[in-house]
């Protein structure tokens, strides 16, 4: 049940960093226009455009390659999501083979945990704020598992199978507050940089008759670039930006909770 939700104004202005990216793109285009004669230019267009070719395709490469990489990191988020609620519901059915109170006490703080998921934690996610009471939720819930004395045999699997569940979730847990911190180094955004404003100059050193059509073809290359820059940064932190990891399925989980006998 966990989804991505699409922040309108987050997106809005994400959209005038592209627009202000290809103004300042075409502006200094304009410039360089003005100062150099398109005949002097189309002398080196050969050089120019193997150059531009092979610069080009290593650039390529490099951002493919991030673009996939944080991609892939999205889609890893989003199911270690579903684990933890995953965990928190198994652990729930799980506990109903324990005796009262301490069924009744681990549910309460299942449900307790939940709810701290939607209306604390969750919100606070992207800026990478671990909630120390949520820690303590789980360790106290560990160590009722843990400390259960069964008296019967489904009493005993029960607690082998919430110890198990316990973990998964702890894990899940750990994943998810790595995964929120973005993992695309400083170094490898300049050369990301460095590159984008290579491409950008290689395309000032070409020069054709119709100067118009070469701006449109600027503003497209610093457009595109700009536009995956701003994929690569939303996909790199999923609980932030115009696209991020919604609380679904702890809202789901929250409502159906009370529900299992």
């Amino acid at each position: 049940m966990t989804q991505t939700t699409f922040d309108m104004s987050e997106a809005f202005g994400e959209i005038l960093i592209v627009a202000v990216v290809i103004a300042v793109a075409v502006a200094l285009h304009a410039v360089w226009q003005r100062r150099f004669k398109s005949d002097m230019l189309r002398k080196h267009n050969d050089v120019a455009g193997f150059l531009f070719s092979a610069v080009g395709v290593i650039y390529a490469v490099v951002l493919g390659f991030v673009v996939v990489v944080v991609w892939e990191k999205y889609d890893t988020t989003v199911a270690n999501v579903e684990t933890e609620v995953a965990s928190v519901s198994d652990l729930y059915r799980t506990v109903g083979g324990f005796p009262n109170p301490v069924r009744s006490q681990i549910r309460s703080e299942l449900l307790e945990y939940t709810n701290s998921m939607i209306r604390t934690e969750w919100p606070l996610m992207a800026e990478r704020v671990i909630i120390p009471r949520d820690l303590v939720l789980l360790e106290n819930l560990a160590r009722q598992v843990n400390t259960f004395a069964p008296k019967t045999q489904g009493e005993a699997d029960a607690q082998q199978m919430a110890m198990t569940q316990l973990e998964r979730l702890f894990d899940s847990r750990r994943l998810r507050l790595i995964q929120s911190a973005p993992s695309v180094p400083v170094v490898l955004w300049f050369a990301l940089v460095a590159g984008a404003l290579s491409m950008l100059s290689f395309a000032f050193l070409f020069g054709v008759e119709n100067r118009g059509a070469q701006l449109v073809m600027t503003a497209i290359l610093a457009g595109l670039i700009a536009i995956l820059f701003i994929v690569i940064s939303e996909f790199d932190e999923p609980f932030d930006g115009s696209v991020h990891i919604s609380d679904d399925g702890w809202v789901v989980l929250q409502q159906h909770l009370p529900q299992i006998p």
